[in-house]
C-alpha cells in the first residue's frame, strides 16, 4: 500500500520549574547610639524583591535584595525608633527536569520571606531572613506530528482536539507613584516609622497600539509614634489607586494576565499649612503583563486499515500548555495568642503582626485548603510601665479559599489588617485578612503520531466473535484489533449507547 503522510507542526511551550530552595540572607548594621546604651528589638520585618535571573543548563540563577525594617529602642526604651537596611543575595536553583532548549521565552524567579530575626549586640543589629526561592521558565517547543495519512486501502481514523495556549506578547515596566494622605488629629501622630505596601490588580486593558494597561490599588499600612496617653504606637491604612501602561513585545493575543509588585515604599509625615498632619508616600511599582493565544488543533489520534497491509505507527507523549491561572482571593481569619509563661500581663495591645508560612495545600472541588504556621508578633503595654513589651509566637492556622488554584502553582500568602484585642491579661485575639495570589499554568498531555508505515498484516480471526471489554479498552480498540469499522460494531451492538465498561460483551463480525 502506498502510504502518504501529511505532517504539521505544533507550536507550544514547555513549562519547567525550579526546585524550591531555602536560603538565609544575613547582614548587620551599627546603631546610632553608644555601645553602653541598652538596645531592645520590638519587631523585625523584611521584604524580598528579585532583580533578575537566567537559566543555564539544568540550573536557574536568581539575584535580588532583602529590605529589613526594625522597630527598636536604644537608651530610652519607651521611645520606639525604626531602622531600615538592605542586603543583596544571589542563589542558584536546580531545575525539576532536563532543559533541552537554548533559551527561555519567559523566566520568572520569585522570593518569599518565611522568617525574620533581629538581635541587638554591642551597639549593632544582627539581621537574618530566611527566603524561599523558586522559578518557572516557559520554553518554546515545536513538535512535528502526522496530521493525516492517505493510501489506496480502507483507512479508519479517529481524531482528538487539543486546546493549546502559548505566549505571544509580554512586557514590563516600572513607575514611581507619589501620594499624600491626611492623618487624623485624634491619633496625635508624632513621627512615621515605616510602611508596607501590597498591590492588587483589578483590571487589564489591551490597546490597538501594542500596549496594555493594568489598573489596581496599592494598600499601604503605616506605623507611627503617637503622643496619645497610653498609645505610643499606632498604625494607619491607606489606599492608592494606580494605572500603568506597558508596551508588549508581540501581539495582544486572546487574553492578558498581569502581575504588579511593590518593589519599595517610603513614607514621611509632617505638618501641613493648616496645622494638621499629612503623610507623603512614594511607591516604586513594577508591573509585568503577558498576552496568550488560544488555539484548538485537531490532530490524528489513531488509524488502522480494514484490509491489506497494516499501519505501524510511532508516537510521542507530548505535554503542552492549555491554560493560565492568575487569581487573587482573600479570607478573614482570627487566632488567639497565649502569652508565654512569665510574660507581663497585657493592658493595651499596640501593634499586631502576622506572617503566614504554608506547610500543606490541597485542592478539592474548587476549594484550596491551606494548613500552615502563622508567625505572630505583638507589641503591648503593661499596667506598671510605659516601656513596650514584645512577644512572638508560632500558631497553626487553616484557611479555605474558593479558587481553582493548585498546590503546584506559585502561591503567595500575606496577612494584612492585623487587629490585636486583649481578651484577658495573658490572651490576645488577632483578627486578620489572609490574602492569596496564585499564578501558574495548566498542562495537557496527548500522544501524537510522529511517523507511520505500511507493514505486512498479521492474521485476524474471521467470522463472528464475542469479546469482553478489558479494563481501559474502548470500542475503537476492539475495532482495531479485529480490523473492522467502528460503525459496523455500533450497528451490531445497538444496546451500547455510551462508553463501554470492563466486562461488557461486544459482538464483532468479519468476513
Amino acid at each position: 500500500m502506498e502510504l502518504q503522510l501529511i505532517r504539521e507542526n505544533m507550536e507550544t511551550e514547555q513549562m519547567i520549574s525550579a526546585k524550591p530552595t531555602q536560603m538565609a540572607v544575613e547582614t548587620e548594621v551599627a546603631l546610632p547610639g553608644g555601645l553602653r546604651e541598652e538596645a531592645r528589638v520590638y519587631y523585625a520585618d523584611a521584604a524580598a524583591t528579585v532583580n533578575g535571573g537566567e537559566m543555564t543548563g539544568s540550573r536557574v540563577s536568581a539575584d535580588g535584595r532583602v529590605t529589613f525594617h526594625v522597630l527598636y529602642a536604644q537608651g530610652d526604651l519607651a521611645q520606639v525608633k525604626a531602622l531600615e537596611t538592605t542586603a543583596d543575595f544571589s542563589q542558584s536553583l536546580p531545575l525539576k527536569e532536563e532543559n533541552t532548549a537554548a533559551a527561555a521565552v519567559r523566566l520568572t524567579p520569585r522570593a518569599e520571606v518565611q522568617h525574620v530575626s533581629a538581635k541587638a549586640f554591642n551597639g549593632r543589629l544582627l539581621l537574618r531572613a530566611i527566603l524561599l526561592l523558586n522559578a518557572e521558565a516557559a520554553l518554546p517547543r515545536t513538535v512535528s506530528f502526522v496530521k493525516d495519512a492517505q493510501g489506496d486501502g480502507d483507512i479508519q481514523r479517529t481524531n482528538q482536539v487539543l486546546a493549546i495556549q502559548r505566549t505571544v506578547g509580554e512586557g514590563e515596566g516600572q513607575m514611581l507613584l507619589r501620594e499624600e494622605f491626611e492623618l487624623s488629629d485624634v491619633l496625635q501622630i508624632k513621627n512615621t516609622l515605616y510602611a508596607t505596601a501590597q498591590a492588587q490588580v483589578e483590571d487589564i486593558l489591551g490597546g490597538a497600539d501594542g500596549k496594555a494597561t493594568v489598573t489596581g490599588t496599592i494598600a499601604i499600612e503605616a506605623y507611627h509614634t503617637s503622643a496619645m496617653p497610653g498609645r505610643p504606637l499606632v498604625y494607619t491604612r491607606h489606599l492608592m489607586p494606580y494605572e500603568q501602561t506597558v508596551a508588549l513585545s508581540g501581539a495582544l493575543g486572546d487574553a492578558l494576565t498581569a502581575r504588579s509588585t511593590v518593589r519599595d515604599v517610603a513614607v514621611l509625615s509632617q505638618e501641613d499649612e493648616g496645622g494638621g498632619r499629612i503623610m507623603r508616600a512614594e511607591v516604586q511599582l513594577q508591573s509585568a503583563i503577558t498576552a496568550v493565544e488560544n488555539q484548538e488543533m485537531t490532530v490524528l489520534k489513531d488509524l488502522f486499515t480494514t484490509d491489506g497491509e497494516e499501519i505501524d505507527t510511532v508516537s510521542q507523549q507530548v505535554v503542552y500548555r492549555n491554560g493560565t491561572v492568575n487569581e487573587q482571593a482573600a479570607e478573614s481569619g482570627r487566632t488567639v495568642m497565649i502569652l508565654p509563661e512569665g510574660s507581663p500581663r497585657v493592658k493595651t495591645a499596640l501593634l499586631g503582626f502576622a506572617r503566614p508560612v504554608p506547610v500543606k495545600t490541597e485542592q478539592q472541588n474548587g476549594k484550596l485548603t491551606v494548613d500552615g504556621i502563622l508567625a505572630a508578633a505583638l507589641i503591648y503595654l503593661t499596667d506598671d510601665s510605659d516601656v513596650p513589651v514584645a512577644v512572638e509566637q508560632e500558631i497553626p492556622f487553616r484557611a479555605v479559599f474558593a479558587t481553582d488554584a493548585a498546590p503546584d502553582d506559585a502561591l503567595t500568602f500575606t496577612a494584612v489588617q492585623v487587629e490585636p484585642s486583649p481578651i484577658t491579661g495573658d490572651r490576645v485575639e488577632l483578627k486578620y485578612i489572609l490574602r492569596l495570589s496564585a499564578e501558574g499554568v495548566r498542562k495537557g498531555d496527548a500522544r501524537l503520531i510522529t511517523d507511520a508505515e505500511a507493514v505486512a498484516a498479521a492474521p485476524v480471526w474471521q467470522g463472528i466473535v464475542l469479546s469482553f471489554v478489558q479494563p481501559g479498552e474502548t470500542l475503537w480498540d476492539i475495532a482495531k484489533r479485529y480490523r473492522v469499522k467502528l460503525s459496523d460494531i455500533q450497528n451490531m451492538n445497538p444496546q451500547i449507547t455510551e462508553d463501554v465498561t470492563p466486562g461488557m460483551p461486544v459482538i464483532t463480525y468479519r468476513r
